[in-house]
Order: C-alpha cells, then structure tokens, then sequence
C-alpha cells in the first residue's frame, strides 16, 4: 500500500483539489471591468461592473495602483486590499499577473475587521465624553448616548443608521467633523481641531484617531464652553475685588494733585498771575490722568497681549501700589533695572497679579507691628524679564504653602482660593513662570519671569 502511494502525484488529483479551493478568482478588462469570477468573489461583487467599485475610500486608489504596476511590470505582485460586505471589511490577500491583455487575480481571505469590535468596544464604553467610529462611506457604526444626542436633528437612514455629512448639515458643531474624518483616511494618523465662536461663547475640540486593523476613524468631542465660562467668571470675579480693593486708593492719591492744583489756582487768584502756574496746574492734571488710566486698567476686560517695553510696564504699576502701601502705612521699595527690551503681555492682567501678592502680604502683615515692608525689583535674567515680589510679614506655614494654587484652597475667612491659581493661569498664558517662596516669621516672596521678545 505504501509503495502505490509513493507513486501517487498532486496532479492526479487536480479536480479534487479545484473543488477544495476556496479562493476567490477574477478576471479583469484593461479598462476594469470584471469579465469574469467565480462563485465566492460574486459575493463581493454584488452589482457592480467595474472592479474598483467593489471598494472603498483609500482601497479604490489603491486598487488602481495595484492594477496598473501589473500591467507596467509583467510579472507577478501581490496586496492586501479590502472589501467592504455586510457592513464589515474583509481583508483578502490578493496574487495577480497580466496576461493576454487581461488580469488575472486570485485572493485569499485574511480576516475581517470586525474580529476585534470586542475589545475596541469594551474600550469605548469606558468613555464618558461624545464619541463615535466612522467608516469610509462616512457612516456612524458605533457611538455612545452623548454623541447622539448631538445627531437628534441628522437625518437617518431607513435603518436609523447616522451619517455624518448629513448630521454636519444640520447640526453647527459637527460642522467640521467631514473634513477631519477625510484628513484622518487621508494621513492615517491622529488629528486634533478647535472650534471657538466668540459670540455663542463655544467652545469645542475635536479628536480623531486613525485605527489601523479596523481602516475606520474613532471621532471624539470636547466640550469646554461651560469651563471657559467659569474661567472667565472667575477672572472676573477676581478683577471686581481688585478694584473695590483700590477704590480708596484711588482717592488718596488723587488727593495730592488735587491739593497742588488747588493751592496754585488760589495763589493766581491772589497774585493776578495765572499763567505763571498754568505749565504746573496743566502737569498735575496729565498726572491726574495718568493715575486713573492705570487704576482703571485694573477693571477693564482686556484680553489681548500687546508688545510694551518693561520700563513701561512697571512704571505704569509703581505708582498703584505706592499709593497703596502709603494709605496702609506700608513702606514700599522699588528698583526697576530693565529698559527698552520689548515684552509681550496683558497690561490688566500683568496689575492683577501685582496687585493680587500686594493685597496677601498686607493681609499677612501682624496687625501691631511697625516696620512692614513691601519691595519690588525687576531686572532682566537670562532673556526674561524677572520680577521679584517680597514682604516682611508673618510667612506661610509649610502645611499651607504645599496647598497653595490648589482651586478654592484657603485660609482667609472671606476667602475664594481663586487669587494664586488665577496668577499661575496668567502666567502660563504668557509663557512665563510664577514661583512662591516664603518661611514663617521671615515673608514672603514671589517671582515672575516674562519671556523677553528676539
């Protein structure tokens, strides 16, 4: 027996074999069309005549691809294309030549994507924020209840199925999602896209993730506009305490002006020389000015950054705490060694954290003592501008400061926690640091680092 069966040959049973074969054989036009194909590569072919058509999206090009090298190459070249069928993509490893002005192509399954739906799925109901996987057809295959409650107004197919060009239609934050989708086939690769509208106060992020064994586009949606909201009510909720903190100063150092202009009046009423005093009075009232553009810059809503020098900057906040360490009985001093560097910054922003340090260190001051001191240095380091801060009051207890810039964290009894953790928002805005060293019965201080303009 064993001897007849060494004679044996695998053409001998060629038919046998041909009925075990499960692969799936086409033959392709030139131009093509699909002239022929056997059973199993029917049941991908469904209705269409030309073989391109039996994909989608990137595997159309790349079918075109694949063709026209074996035309150009005459020799035998295989690729990994996919088919989409039953709303799944199946992978078939395809072995092709041109031969006789025709291609003649046979293929093997591989696997089918949704093999592995499990697991990404089990991995997407852990998402609390909108999300959703899109395929090539720009359908919606799956998605979470947050994600459709964005979609009520899309139309859906007769199956209830959700396209996302039509919900882009309908719906003004899904607006930019079709062209993030198509970039993410496109490049194969994570993307990210912001959406501001300044007048509906929006604010959204969207987040695309190309997955790879599954050829589809996993979308998922920020929505920070109630969080830029508070951020903004918070800002200005610091801002108005600001200026109600410095109301009083406000009048104190108005007063002094006003007292030079009054005297100056009453001596040209009295000496009939008017004009000898005019150039004095007319300075007075500039400087009355001056004090109350940079009082008022405190409260204004001023957002955008403007290129300044330092030497600007800090003159344009000396005179606001020098007048308010005068009313505290606080003495206050200042060296300012920066000049014509240029700095970009919020000038209302810049005061509200030198006023913030200004208002703790005199609420830490002890209420009987004499000699309480406020200084304020500025100088340029390493191509910033740095500005050092510093009290002699009662410090902050290592507990405390390890808190510090915690939201809502405090100690004062009227207290918000807002002040320190706003400081350092400022300050990360503008590309700088904001740093705080302080030990009990020795003060505070504080340091600022703007990044100096090249």
């Amino acid at each position: 027996m064993y001897e007849s069966l060494r004679t044996l040959k695998i053409s001998d049973f060629e038919s046998e074999f041909d009925a075990l074969n499960e692969d799936i054989k086409w033959v392709i036009s030139r131009d093509g069309r699909i002239l022929a194909s056997n059973s199993i590569a029917k049941t991908l072919m469904e209705d269409h005549v030309f073989f391109v058509d039996c994909f989608d999206g990137q595997d159309k090009t790349k079918c075109l691809f694949y063709l026209n090298g074996l035309e150009k190459q005459r020799i035998k070249q295989n690729a990994v294309l996919y088919h989409p069928h039953n709303d799944k993509f199946i992978a078939v490893r395809y072995s092709g030549i041109w031969s006789d002005g025709v291609f003649l192509l046979s293929g093997t399954y591989q696997y089918e994507l949704e093999s592995n739906t499990t697991v990404l799925n089990d991995i997407l109901t852990q998402f609390e924020q909108p999300y959703a996987v899109i395929n090539h057809r720009m359908e919606v295959t799956e998605c979470n209840k947050p994600f459709r409650n964005y979609c009520d107004n899309a139309v859906k197919d007769a199956e209830g199925s959700i396209n996302i060009e039509h919900a882009a239609e309908k719906t003004v934050c899904l607006s930019v999602l079709p062209r993030l989708i198509k970039d993410t086939f496109f490049k194969k690769r994570s993307l990210q896209l912001e959406m501001k509208n300044d007048h509906s106060k929006e604010y959204m992020v969207y987040k695309s993730v190309y997955l790879k064994p599954h050829d589809r586009v996993l979308i998922m949606l920020y929505d920070y506009s109630y969080e830029k909201k508070y951020n903004h009510l918070l800002t200005f909720q610091d801002q108005m305490e600001s200026v109600s903190y410095l109301a009083a100063g406000v009048a104190h150092e108005l007063r002094n002006p006003l007292s030079v202009i009054k005297g100056f009046l009453q001596l040209s009423s009295l000496t009939d020389s008017f004009e000898k005093y005019s150039d004095t009075i007319l300075s007075e009232t500039d400087r009355m000015n001056e004090i109350i553009d940079n009082f008022l810059s405190v409260a204004r809503k001023k957002i955008k950054k403007e290129i300044t020098t330092p030497k600007r900057l800090m003159e344009s906040v000396i005179d606001i705490v020098k007048s308010e360490c005068l009313m505290q009985g606080i003495h206050f001093d200042y060296n300012v060694q920066c000049g014509y560097e240029k700095i970009k910054v919020n000038e209302s922003s810049f005061k509200q954290i030198i006023l913030n340090a200004l208002r703790n260190s005199i609420e830490a001051f002890p209420k009987d003592a004499q000699k309480n001191t406020f200084s304020l240095i500025s100088e340029i380091q390493d191509n910033h501008l740095v500005i050092t801060l510093k009290d002699n009051g009662l410090g902050i207890p290592e507990d405390v400061l390890s808190n510090l810039g915690k939201p809502f964290f405090t100690t004062k009894e009227k207290g918000t926690g807002v002040g320190i953790p706003l400081c350092r928002k400022i300050m990360e805005d503008h590309g700088g640091l904001f740093s705080i060293h302080s030990l009990e019965d020795e003060g505070t201080t504080i340091t600022l680092q703007f990044p100096i303009l090249n």
